[in-house]
């Protein structure tokens, strides 16, 4: 059936309706109107000159509140000095920060303090001292002196988000720079800002005109900022770590899901921006031609290969001999490279639309995330869906906990109507599977299972606290997202019986091993010793996981790593189903990372490829459409310069990409 005539799936080409994308703003019962989005971003006057100013911000974490940060901003010195405290307790973790801020009176940075911890495992102890010529740089363990750039700021992670006042009020005295050093950081680390318009929203009986930023290079990636007419700190839209991060004051607490909306709006123009940015090497109908083919399926490679590719699917794949490009389509010579499917990455957080070109350069064609914010994700799905962004395809797992304190995100479920209703609401919105978290009580968990299993969803994620992984398993849910779940509650000497239990249930493991390397690797190793993606990605993101780490021995990590590797390949070889995915990671990498690590276990190339291939695919129901390299599949692929069954380090050497029938060259993604 021709590509235009097919039927579409919600599963897995979802558009749901503007009615179905606010019902999932509503999940976190805040209501607010924004009146006016965009206007006057051209003419709006520069903010009034920043003077003293105190307040308390409120903090929420995937919309669930979390916190605050308090604030005060006083002359000294001729200047201004902003001392901040944040306090926020998330999951049951507590992170406090304690930072200082001085500015001269052209807002100028003098000197800027933060200890702390901004997330559960980034640490935070940053000093930047200020010089006439240099800048004077103590970043944890390192120091460095720099020659003090033209323009630059002082910034270290989120925090403190009231700085970003002054932040602002730097770039507009200093004449908006279109880049500003990022301190500290690498040379390449800048901050840039856009002012993207004046938003109207109503806080109770007022009306109150905030204008918004974009703001690039603070953390990775883009976040929205609002300054009120005073030029005041008024809200914030970011990430702790990869995952939302919002912000506002607390007299403004009524405006932050119209803020959100506008925020929204604004990543999504970033992504149509950045797709128009780049050129696609090959689109409409072309042909590789001369590759070795590894399709998918598990057999041996075509050598001398050719895959033709035409409306976003592959018309014929198989020996060059046989399968002869129709005349008048292009070819593209792939002689000495190797064509595999697109990977799929099991366990992602796509919190912003910097992880679409990420993605793709490592050749991840399909994500499934596994936990976010609805109104963004859709909209970022969609988006890329329609072919107006550049991306992987997105197949989404809507996040569900308790209503404990140690809950995670804000939609909650504690009763069985409750998951049976957040279970449909997902489902309007074109979710396909639904993501429990630890504090889910066991008869909600049957509830949640019960009526997705009812609208054609599966159940995946953590195994709740009150419960074991074979509880868990006979109660519904169909796999977990990180290794150590499966085994939840099995008496060492049962494993083997667990396993076999998993492997009989279809019970499917997505391990992330390359989290607990990531995270627990010791503070003696460099990161890029294992990782050297880590040397490619934002600075600011990298310094939250060079901040990581254990104090144990090299030695002693090394024989946790391969007790946990050890599992893994016990689990392959039971035949329970593994499909690749991160927690995020290092962004892209971390997903090639993680087949590197199944083949260190003892899994063959072919089945971690497979892994992150078919695997996947049949897990979501999708093996029809998706997985391999075969006639009549989505054209999603990617074509590396080395062969990985010789070396599965080649699956790194990625030369092109093509998702959903366009070919992009991995360089120019990166």
């Amino acid at each position: 059936m021709p590509p235009a005539e097919r039927p579409i799936d919600p599963r897995t080409n979802p558009r749901p309706a503007l009615a179905a994308r606010l019902a999932a703003v509503r999940l976190t019962g805040l209501a607010a109107t924004l009146l006016l989005l965009g206007a006057g971003c051209a003419e709006a006057p520069s903010p009034a000159r920043l003077e003293t100013d105190s307040a308390v911000v409120r903090l929420y974490y995937i919309e669930r509140p979390i916190g605050e940060e308090r604030f005060t901003l006083r002359t000294d010195d001729g200047g201004l000095l902003l001392t901040a405290e944040l306090d926020y307790t998330e999951r049951g973790s507590r992170g406090q920060l304690t930072s200082s801020l001085a500015v001269a009176a052209d807002y100028s940075p003098r000197h800027f303090r933060a200890v702390g911890n901004t997330y559960r495992f980034v640490n935070v102890d940053v000093e930047v001292e200020y010089g006439d010529a240099a800048v004077h740089v103590r970043n944890l363990r390192d120091t460095v002196d720099l020659p003090r750039p033209e323009h630059s700021f002082p910034v270290r992670s989120y925090a403190p988000v009231s700085g970003r006042a002054l932040l602002i009020a730097y770039w507009e005295r200093r004449g908006r720079p279109s880049a500003m050093r990022a301190i500290p950081g690498r040379d390449s680390d800048v901050i840039e800002i856009e002012l993207r318009g004046v938003d109207s929203v109503r806080v109770g009986e007022r009306i109150v005109a905030l204008r918004r930023y974009s703001v690039d290079g603070v953390v990775w990636g883009r976040e929205a900022v609002w300054l009120d007419e005073l030029g005041r700190f008024a809200a914030l839209v970011s990430r702790i770590h990869v995952l939302p991060l919002q912000a506002v004051r607390s007299d403004l607490v009524d405006a932050l899901p119209a803020l959100q909306t506008a925020a929204v709006a604004d990543r999504m123009h970033d992504l149509e921006r950045a797709a128009a940015s780049v050129s696609p090497a090959a689109d409409g109908a072309f042909a590789l031609v001369g590759a070795r083919l590894i399709d998918g399926n598990g057999g041996a490679p075509i050598e001398d290969a050719t895959v033709v590719i035409r409306d976003g699917i592959i018309a014929e794949a198989g020996p060059s001999a046989e399968v002869q490009p129709p005349g008048g389509v292009p070819r593209v010579d792939a002689t000495g490279k190797t064509v595999i499917p697109g990977l799929w990455d099991m366990h992602g957080h796509v919190s912003q639309v910097e992880w679409a070109a990420a993605y793709l350069a490592a050749g991840v064609t399909t994500v499934r995330d596994v936990g976010g914010e609805a109104p963004f994700l859709t909209a970022f799905r969609d988006l890329i869906q329609e072919g107006r962004g550049i991306g992987p395809r997105l197949v989404l797992a809507g996040l569900v906990d308790g209503q404990d304190s140690l809950g995670f995100g804000a939609v909650t479920a504690s009763t069985a109507d409750e998951a049976r209703a957040v279970v449909d609401r997902y489902a309007a919105s074109g979710f396909v599977q639904v993501k429990v978290y630890g504090q889910v009580r066991p008869d909600v968990l049957r509830a949640l299972t019960r009526r997705a299993d009812e609208l054609g969803m599966t159940v995946t994620g953590h195994v709740p606290a009150d419960m074991t992984a074979a509880e868990a398993m006979e109660a519904g849910m169909g796999g977990v997202t990180h290794l150590h779940y499966a085994l939840a509650g099995a008496p060492p000497g049962d494993v083997g019986r667990a396993v076999e239990a998993m492997a009989r249930h279809g019970f499917v493991v997505s391990p992330a091993v390359v989290w607990s390397e990531l995270l627990g690797r010791s503070l003696e190793t460099p990161i890029a010793r294992f990782e050297p993606g880590i040397e490619q990605i934002s600075g600011a993101l990298a310094l939250n996981y060079e901040s990581a780490g254990s104090e144990r021995d090299p030695s002693a990590v090394q024989t946790a790593k391969a007790e946990t590797l050890s599992l893994v390949r016990r689990l392959h070889e039971a035949g329970v189903t593994i499909v690749a995915g991160t927690d995020a990671g290092v962004p892209g990498f971390s997903l090639l990372r993680e087949i590197e690590l199944y083949v260190e276990a003892g899994v063959s190339p072919m089945d971690a490829i497979r892994s992150a291939t078919i695997v996947p695919a049949r897990v979501l129901g999708m093996a029809g459409e998706v997985g391999t390299v075969e006639a009549g599949k989505r054209a999603d692929l990617l074509v590396l310069d080395g062969d990985p069954l010789d070396d599965i380090s080649a699956i790194r050497q990625g030369a092109w990409v093509v998702a959903a029938g366009t070919m992009y060259e991995v360089a120019s993604l990166r």
